[in-house]
């Protein structure tokens, strides 16, 4: 149906009830004006319908009359009502706050048009009585004899909003309403009527002067005897001119002769009482210009004084049947288009039921118009969400919404097939919805799509695991769902030894390790648990609703244990651990208003815990933790300022031959100066040196100091050419970009033989060199290597015998055990004949008990270090040392005899 004709049958129903209430309401008002109320009564009974009729609460009269004094107006107070809550009327006596009308009044009285606002605050008349109730909303309506306008109706509410249609109709019912009054006056024809028949027919005849519908009276020879004023508007032509006429200039031929017909049998019956109205249908009356036009024509006949009048009612229907015959053609129009639209329709009616489906809706559902048909349309929705779709759409539909929704459609051969269901309601001219518009769409590769984007936007793409955003997302919904007495527990888990793997297997072996270590997880938790991955090696585990915080320990032990069995890559056993941090959210205690960032940040802290404290373990975040973390971010902060300022300081512990007591060189010790005049040694801050990548930059400065300082002590000839310096480098130093280069550069800036320097390498900084070139580069320098703390890493016979190592260091936690346990002899016996059957000269270190050198020398220990002999000083107490000491005169460890004469030469 076009929107032109919709709107016209809705217009034309609304008309038609507007008209039932406005014959009601002139019905009421008729009656007083046919008892000749006074003007305020009759204000009063004007008010009160008025007020009835558009929901208002209050309202006056104000009557216009000249002004003595002027050649202007004044206003009249003619009635005041007010409406009290249980609709019962409250006539009022009161008076004007001015007279003289205002700029609002006057200009309703000069344009005669009537004037509203819903928001009184910033537009309201002065002229109002002086006990006027307090006004959100009003209306200022003229009430006109003809074209000038006699007196004004104020209406007006203080809670409610004024609808500009009702306001419309009322203006039309004042209108009206003058018409009755000045009819009840000049209509001579019908006040002769009026005189016959009584007081009673007089109400009546009111009613029918004020009636929208035509209605005339016509004598025997068809004379026109009474005319209403719609019967003016109807046929076009004044009351003056109508009396008296023939009808025959309004109505057909073959109507007249029914009408003669009629009345003349009534007037034969001898009748007294009136004849039961005909009605005729589509009757086509003419105007007084000569258009036609359709009417429905009810018609009775009444004997007053031995002659017989017919009382004919008119009622336009030329709009009807235009609409009808507009409804028919958008029927039509419908229909055809609805065949051929690209999308689903059906229309249901009241009941639900399938009045109507189009060929798409047929194909897209794969069933028949017949299957559609009743209660048929409902099974072409998918089984397991049928209930649930039925329920939205009458709750929206009955709600007056719009239901918008994506569905799964049923299709009987098997498909996966979702649509874009849009379903709106039919509401009739009550208001009251009277069936459906359904609309389907084929949205399943655009939905496919969608799903598809949405699993890569919320799941990692190597493991099909929830990502970091999924995560979050649903660690928030779990900690809004938690019970007050429920535990949730997250999980951070960090693999041990993965970048081990990655690195000798490759990328795709540790994609693999990834993807199998994700199963193993999920497998070792609940359905409703959630295992996410964060990126990395770095998963998450959500253990929702825990009765106890034992049972997240429980998990996390059988993941600790899941993790260490050995994974298959590439036809191998690979091995590695897992270190897990647990935060509880309990809902009480110093948890109860955790949210989930604060909950990841505990975590986080509990897995670094469980890192420092040996990895392949769990631990719990407690406060305790938390302020580890703390200070550890402030010992952060301190060391990045002090790696800037370099306030650092080397201390130098001397290593001797064991048998001739003489100074073989010095081990370089890092010490950082505090406020309090205390030095902290390298095992309080080493690690954040490593994490944070400080390393290599403070390195690189404990090599130049150290180079430069023993560049100093042999210009003083405080120690001889042969005199060693070994400084510690780290696995992470150590794979800093162009670490030989560098060191090459600072022995070059401090004229330093390659000799002398001894880069000194623990055995799992060996372990994580071992597949890189760097010690190869370092020893084409000349460099010696001196492999640190031998025996408490993971050194094998295999990485003695492959690396071109210059010493090996008997960890001092092996010196210190050799009076308390026997054994330990033994494994320093057998340290150093391993190392002598390689070519490796050692050096015992941590010595601080001068008796166990005999048995090191012995057994082919060459040199020693420990607080023994020295404990480690700075470098100003350490030359005065110094000068009591006899150093080595040729190199114990290079492969040249004499460095006296080269070196002096520098």
């Amino acid at each position: 149906m076009s929107d032109t004709g919709t709107e016209r049958r809705a217009d034309h129903e609304v008309r038609q009830a507007v008209d039932n209430i406005q014959i009601r309401f002139l019905e009421r008002v008729g009656d007083r004006v046919a008892r000749a109320l006074s003007l305020r009564e009759l204000g009063e009974e004007l008010i009160i319908e008025s007020l009835r009729l558009i929901d208002a609460s209050y309202g006056c009269v104000l009557r216009l009359e000249p002004s003595q004094a002027s050649t202007g107006l004044l206003l009249k107070l003619d009635a005041v009502v007010s409406l009290e809550t249980g609709g019962s009327a409250s006539r009022q006596h009161d008076t004007l706050l001015h007279r003289q009308p205002d700029s609002l009044l006057m200009d309703v009285i000069s344009s005669g048009k009537a004037i509203f606002s819903n928001n009184a605050a910033s537009l309201l008349t002065s002229n109002l009585p002086s006990c006027h109730p307090r006004v959100r909303s009003f209306a200022l309506l003229p009430i006109r004899e003809k074209d000038e306008v006699r007196a004004l109706l104020f209406v007006a509410n203080a809670e409610l909003r004024f609808d500009l249609v009702l306001l419309d109709r009322l203006q039309s019912m004042l209108d009206a309403f003058m018409r009755v009054h000045i009819n009840s006056i000049v209509n001579r024809g019908i006040n002769n009527v009026i005189a016959d028949i009584g007081q009673t027919s007089r109400q009546l005849v009111t009613v029918l002067n004020a009636s929208f519908n035509g209605v005339m009276t016509i004598d025997e020879h068809i004379k026109i005897t009474a005319f209403n004023p719609a019967c003016e508007r109807m046929f076009g032509v004044d009351i003056h001119q109508a009396l008296g006429s023939s009808v025959d200039n309004f109505l057909p031929q073959d109507v007249l002769d029914s009408l003669r017909h009629r009345a003349a049998s009534y007037n034969n019956s001898l009748q007294s009482q009136d004849t039961p109205a005909t009605v005729v249908n589509n009757v086509m009356a003419m105007k007084a210009d000569g258009r036609r036009f359709a009417v429905e024509l009810a018609s009775f006949h009444t004997r007053i004084k031995d002659q017989v009048f017919s009382t004919l009612i008119f009622n336009d229907i030329s709009d009807r049947i235009q609409s009808a015959r507009e409804l028919q053609d958008a029927s039509v129009q419908y229909k055809t288009l609805a065949q051929l639209a690209p999308v689903g329709i059906v229309k249901l009616n009241q009941e639900w039921t399938c009045d109507y489906a189009n060929d798409m809706w047929c194909q897209l559902t794969g069933h028949s118009l017949e299957q559609n048909m009743h209660s048929g349309w409902i099974d072409t929705l998918y089984e397991n969400e049928r209930a649930q779709t039925l329920m939205n759409m009458r709750r929206a539909l009955l709600d007056g919404n719009t239901y918008r929704q994506v569905v799964r459609l049923n299709p009987p051969d098997g498909r996966s097939l979702w649509v874009s269901m849009s379903a709106t309601g039919l509401i009739n001219s009550l208001k009251n919805l009277t069936g459906s518009l359904v609309v389907i769409m084929d949205i399943t590769e655009q939905y496919l799509a969608e799903k598809r984007l949405t699993q890569i936007a919320h799941h990692d793409a190597l493991t099909g695991l929830p990502n970091r955003n999924s995560f979050l997302n649903q660690l928030h919904l779990a900690l809004d769902k938690r019970k007050p007495h429920g535990i949730i527990a997250l999980l951070f888990i960090d693999l041990d030894g993965f970048k081990a793997i990655n690195d000798t297997l490759g990328h795709d072996a540790g994609d693999e390790l990834l993807q199998q270590v994700a199963r193993r997880i999920r497998h070792t938790v609940r359905e409703e648990d959630v295992v996410a991955r964060l990126g990395g090696d770095e998963f998450t585990v959500t253990l929702r609703t825990l009765e106890n915080s034992q049972d997240a320990s429980i998990v996390a032990d059988a993941i600790v244990h899941g993790l260490k069995q050995p994974f298959l890559l590439q036809m191998e056993e690979v091995y590695v651990s897992a270190s897990v941090g647990i935060a509880l959210a309990t809902g009480m205690g110093h948890n109860g208003s955790q949210d989930a960032n604060s909950l990841i940040k505990q975590a986080d802290v509990a897995l670094y815990r469980a890192k420092l404290s040996g990895r392949s373990r769990h631990i719990f975040f407690t406060p305790e933790l938390d302020q580890a973390q703390r200070d550890r971010s402030v010992l952060i902060t301190s060391l990045r300022r002090a790696v800037d300022r370099q306030d650092f300081e080397l201390f130098y512990q001397p290593q001797l031959l064991i048998k001739e007591q003489r100074l073989l060189g010095f081990e370089a010790l890092l010490r950082w100066p505090q406020d309090t005049g205390e030095h902290v040694s390298p095992g309080a801050f080493i690690d954040v040196l490593e994490e944070t990548g400080l390393i290599g930059e403070l390195g690189e400065w404990a090599i130049g100091q150290a180079c430069g300082q023993h560049r100093i002590w042999l210009r003083k000839g405080l120690i001889g050419p042969a005199t060693t310096m070994s400084v510690n480098v780290s696995a992470r130093q150590l794979g800093t970009p162009h670490f030989a280069q560098r060191v090459a550069a600072t022995l070059d800036k401090h004229s330093m033989r390659p000799d002398s320097l001894i880069l000194e390498i623990t055995e799992s900084a060996l372990v994580q060199t071992i597949e890189t070139n760097i010690i190869n580069d370092i020893k084409d320098l000349g460099v010696q290597i001196s492999l640190d703390d031998f025996g408490t890493g993971y050194s094998s016979l295999a990485y003695l015998s492959q690396l071109p190592l210059d010493h090996l260091k008997i960890d001092r936690s092996f010196i210190a055990d050799i009076k308390r346990f026997p054994h330990a002899v033994t494994v320093i016996k057998s340290i150093i004949a391993l190392a002598r059957t390689l070519g490796i000269r050692v050096i015992a270190e941590g010595v601080e008990d001068g008796d166990i050198l005999p048995m090191l020398a012995k057994e082919g220990c060459e040199g020693y270090q420990g607080y023994y002999f020295s404990k480690p000083l700075p470098a100003r107490e350490m030359a005065n040392t110094l000068k009591n000491l006899e150093t080595v005169r040729l190199s114990h460890y290079a492969n040249f005899i004499d460095l006296d004469s080269t070196v002096a030469q520098r």
